[in-house]
């Protein structure tokens, strides 16, 4: 009778911790932000797209475009994408791709220019006024010094 209970016990136990593996490999506690893909989906859509094109040998950035309307209006890049298309950026090489998975098709490919702040300091330009029907024969060269 003793042993009855504790092989019920024992195949609850293990039922439990079978439920809660099983809990676990369904549900990952590590939450992955709205629009970003897991490691293996971005490593399969590199895949696809490397049958497309050639892409560089680094892991991109993938992100699920959303407000492609948004998108379109701020930037040349984005036309032709839609909501759902993947933004794959490339940082190292400074690459960018929108991939549609549904018709498996390219959509734009360009590189990633990246606005430089502008210099707190002025250039010395020399500066050249050319005088016409003056006096003088010869151009007025003045340096950026001499004006302030």
């Amino acid at each position: 009778m003793k042993s009855k209970k504790i092989l019920a016990l024992l195949i609850i136990i293990v039922i439990a911790v079978l439920g809660y593996a099983i809990f676990r490999k369904l549900n990952p506690s590590e939450k992955i932000p709205e629009g970003q893909l897991s490691e293996k989906q971005i490593k399969t859509l590199v895949k696809k797209v490397s049958k497309l094109i050639n892409v560089p040998e680094e892991s991109p950035v993938v992100i699920t475009i959303k407000k492609a309307e948004q998108l379109i209006a701020s930037q040349q890049f984005y036309v032709g994408s839609k909501d759902g298309d993947y933004l794959m950026v490339f940082p190292k090489t400074k690459k960018a791709i929108i991939y549609r998975k549904s018709e498996d098709r390219l959509i734009n490919v360009g590189p990633i220019i990246i606005d430089q702040p502008a210099t707190t300091t002025k250039p010395v330009v020399n500066e050249i006024q050319a005088v016409s029907t003056s006096s003088k024969a010869t151009p007025d060269i003045k340096s950026a010094k001499d004006k302030e």
